[in-house]
Parts: structure tokens; sequence; C-alpha cells
């Protein structure tokens, strides 16, 4: 082996090089560009998932909130199982509330009183007020004068449909509950004052933390928040004619036209927003809502919120 060949094993080194400052500098350009990529696609999924979740967090809550307007409405005008007569299955602003201050056995009927201007009627062009109106039945079977408890088990009438208002008060099977009811011999002394009232209503007031809330309101447990992010709620009465033909008028039609009791459904309409406020990239361009025939314009302030629209017609069971 010669000195050349044997200085080329002994240094293979020398023919070795690392980066030039050129593929360093390409290598990191290339890098950035696909993490810019992975970036991007971060972004645009975590977006995709914040309004897909406001999405399903407003259908959820539109959900509740017609189960509680179904179970409640779908009752209007109930006669309870005595079959007393009921001259209207809505109260109205207008119309003066039957209020005997005592039941049957002289205790106290009503719990909570409803405020006048949250019986039914049509308010600005955003939120309908709705009060419903039925009558007791007697929770216990016939010659019990109480049956909450568990020793009290086999007292439970299995047919009493209607005892409470929308907010369950009324719900205990006490003494105050059978002498409160339409029952000829343990209720009230006339059946027709045997009444539980269901008023639902939407707070709207920016500054409070209540803000855009829906309540529901019952003279035998007072009032409580049902579903919160209701933006708008409108309501629509179906009168059946004579013929068997059904027209949809708003509170004020049905009541100048005195046709309460020709009212046999209920259109809802609900406006629902995201509880976030900034949803969006930037200020939506769609800034009116057709609901129930009405148009809600939607505040500067919330155009970055999702809004979605939902109805139902809730049938009144005892109205054909």
């Amino acid at each position: 082996m010669n000195s050349e060949s044997k200085q080329k094993v002994l240094h293979p080194s020398r023919h070795q090089s690392g980066l030039s400052l050129i593929e360093l500098m390409i290598s990191m350009v290339v890098g950035l560009f696909l993490l810019a990529g992975v970036v991007t696609n971060f972004i645009a999924t975590t977006k995709s998932d914040s309004k897909r979740e406001a999405v399903s967090e407003m259908d959820a809550n539109a959900v509740l909130a017609f189960e509680y307007l179904r179970r409640t409405i779908s009752h209007a005008g109930y006669p309870s199982m005595e079959n007393t007569p009921m001259e209207t299955p809505f109260y109205t602003v207008d119309r003066d509330i039957p209020n005997p201050d005592s039941c049957g056995d002289g205790s106290k009927r009503d719990f909570h009183t409803i405020e006048k201007n949250r019986r039914t009627h049509d308010e600005d062009t955003d939120r309908d007020y709705l009060m419903v109106v039925s009558l007791a039945d007697n929770p216990c079977v016939s010659g019990a004068t109480r049956c909450d408890g568990p020793s009290r088990v086999a007292d439970i009438n299995p047919a009493a449909l209607v005892y409470t208002d929308c907010n369950g008060g009324g719900a205990l099977r006490d003494r105050r509950a059978v002498a409160c009811s339409t029952d000829p011999d343990v209720g009230m002394d006339d059946s027709r004052d045997a009444k539980i009232y269901s008023a639902f209503w939407l707070k709207k007031y920016h500054t409070s933390p209540e803000d855009r809330t829906l309540y529901c309101e019952g003279n035998r447990g007072g009032s409580q928040p049902i579903v919160k992010d209701v933006e708008a709620i409108q309501y629509l009465y179906g009168v059946r004619d004579a013929a068997g033909n059904t027209n949809y008028r708003n509170a004020t039609q049905v009541e100048s036209l005195d046709q309460w009791p020709m009212v046999t459904s209920v259109q809802v309409g609900l406006l629902m927003r995201s509880s976030n406020q900034y949803v969006l990239d930037k200020p939506s361009t769609k800034t009116r809502y057709n609901l129930l025939k009405q148009n809600i314009d939607i505040h500067d302030r919330d155009k970055r919120r999702l809004f979605r629209v939902y109805t139902t017609t809730i049938n009144l069971e005892n109205r054909k």
C-alpha cells in the first residue's frame, strides 16, 4: 500500500461536510410551510368544533324548551276528571282571573300570584307571553284526604292527570292538593275555581346575567328559569271554524274576535342564540330572522353569535 492510498484510508473525513447555509435555510422554509399547514388545519378544526358545539347546545336548549311548553300547553283547557266546563284555555291581560282565597278545607289556594302583564298577549315583535289555565284533578282516590308518603301509595289515583303547574308546584299529594281540586266532595266549593295557571315569559335585559332566559311561572310553585339564550319567542293560535278549517292568528287577533274557546292548537317559534358571543370570526351579514311571520332584528353586539330558528305545533288535547 503506497502512502497516498494509506492517507485516504486514515483520513476519510476529509471528503465529508455538513449542511451548507443554503441547504439549512431551505430546510427551515420547508419546515415552516409544513408547520403552517398543521397550525392552519388545527385552527380550522377548532373553529369548526366550536360551531358544532354551539349548534348542539342550541338544539338541546330548544328541545328542553319545547318539552316544557308542550307538556303544559297540550293541557290548556283541561276540564279535570270531573269534566267541569272551561270557558277558555288561556287568560289574557283583559280578563279577570277568579281567585278565591281558600280551598275546600280553608287552606290558601295559591302560593304565588302571577303578574297581570305575564298573561297571554303579544308584546313588541320578539317576545310573546302565554298563560295556560287547566282544572286540577284530585291526585288521591275518592275518600282519601291525602296520599303522600310511602304509607299512602295505595291511595294514589293513577288516573289523575293534571294537578301541578308548569314548575311542578303542587306535586305533593297532601291535604291541600285534595282540597284545592275539582273533587265534588272534598275539593273546592265551586269546582270551576280549582284552576292551575302556568305562564311562560322571556326575560330580555342585556345587563343581567339572566338575559334572554325563558321562565315558567305557576300559581302553585312560583317562577323559575327554564332555558337560557332564547333570543325571541312567538306564538300563533290555531282557530278552528265550524267548517273544520284552522287559521293561525296572534293573541291580539284572537282576543279582538273573542275566539279563545275555538283555539285547538298553538304554533311556537323560538329563535335560539349561541351562549358564546364570539363564535363567528367576523360579524354576520345576516341580521334579520323570520319567526312565525315576525321579523327579528339582531343587535350589533350579537352579530358574532350563531342564531337558529325552531318551530313546532302543539295540539290542545281537550279542544277538538
